[in-house]
């Protein structure tokens, strides 16, 4: 399978170590971004309407990372997802190691945060390994807030409920690991025996992820100034730094898939927003109560489709 200590050694190797600090703003970020985890969940789960799942939620472990140890936790869930697939063997070579930490070298600068839904991490006095972590990736939300001249309490909490809202989403609906699971097998069978056109379950995760980042994308933007004062500020720093970009960046990320991406969280963005005006967040919660309540890809594009069927 993909060797996560390749990966931790390639992006240490390729990848920039992230902006110059002191011991004493490393130990600040750290700390801070610790703080704002602790409080998150409570201002998602209010937003949300999912108080209940709240004290759930706040047991999930929050690791706080270096880009290279963000590359060896991706490597880890990858492999986690990939095992005892259809395609593991394809992936069980030192050059597929080799070629997914070049691309973890080129995400590991522009990752903020990410919860990893595939993680098992055992706890001490917390009896079975608990699913889900959530992963802040230190010196990249420190250099945004630098780069931009933000607030560093604000950029933290806003990173942590982004993040915090996908972990709502898989404890409110923990079927979510094995639809997704099933249907990057499934897609990955369909590749390996023919590799023409786009594949029905292939279709089906890119609309689950547009749905899961744009609930975290409709939820994140809507923090009340109380919560994060300089949000105006933040969601602006935000919007440029995803516009910024250059040739051989942008050709990158066509290879990468983050173009589609950024169209996922527009268009999920777009969806959520649309079935809350008209259903409120209880309306959107139905997302979660049954993996029949995901829209189809022909839904996304419309809604008041899914919410006739769904919501009736």
């Amino acid at each position: 399978m993909i060797d996560p200590l390749i990966a931790f050694r390639r992006v240490r190797q390729l990848a920039p170590s992230g902006p110059r600090t002191t011991t004493a703003r490393a130990r600040a970020t750290v700390a801070g971004l610790r703080d704002s985890a602790r409080r998150a969940p409570g201002i998602v789960a209010e937003l949300t309407e999912m108080e209940h799942l709240v004290r759930d939620v706040e047991d999930i472990p929050v690791s706080v990372l270096t880009r290279p140890g963000w590359a060896q936790a991706a490597a880890q869930s990858v492999g986690t997802l990939l095992e005892s697939g259809p395609a593991a063997e394809a992936f069980n070579s030192r050059i597929a190691s080799e070629e997914f930490a070049a691309a973890l070298a080129f995400l590991a600068p522009r990752i903020l945060g990410q919860f990893d839904p595939f993680a098992l991490t055992a706890l001490p006095d917390r009896g079975l390994p608990i699913a889900g972590r959530l992963l802040l990736v230190a010196p990249n939300i420190a250099g945004f807030d630098e780069r931009f001249d933000l607030d560093r309490r604000d950029v933290h909490m806003f990173v942590c409920v982004h993040e915090f809202t996908h972990a709502f989403q898989f404890t409110a609906a923990p079927w979510l690991r094995d639809v997704l699971t099933s249907k990057v097998h499934a897609t990955l069978e369909q590749i390996r025996e023919d590799s023409r056109g786009m594949h029905e379950d292939l279709a089906d995760i890119m609309t689950i992820m547009s749905v899961l980042e744009g609930h975290a994308e409709y939820v994140m933007n809507r923090v009340p100034i109380a919560r994060i004062p300089s949000i105006r500020r933040v969601t602006g720093a935000m919007a440029r730094r995803r516009s910024d970009s250059s040739p051989l960046r942008e050709a990158a990320s066509r290879l990468l898939g983050l173009d589609m991406k950024m169209a996922q969280y527009r268009k999920g963005e777009e969806f959520i927003a649309q079935v809350a005006r008209r259903a409120g967040h209880s309306g959107v919660n139905a997302l979660w109560a049954d993996p029949l309540h995901l829209p189809s890809p022909a839904e996304l594009d419309q809604p008041s489709v899914w919410m006739a069927r769904v919501l009736g």
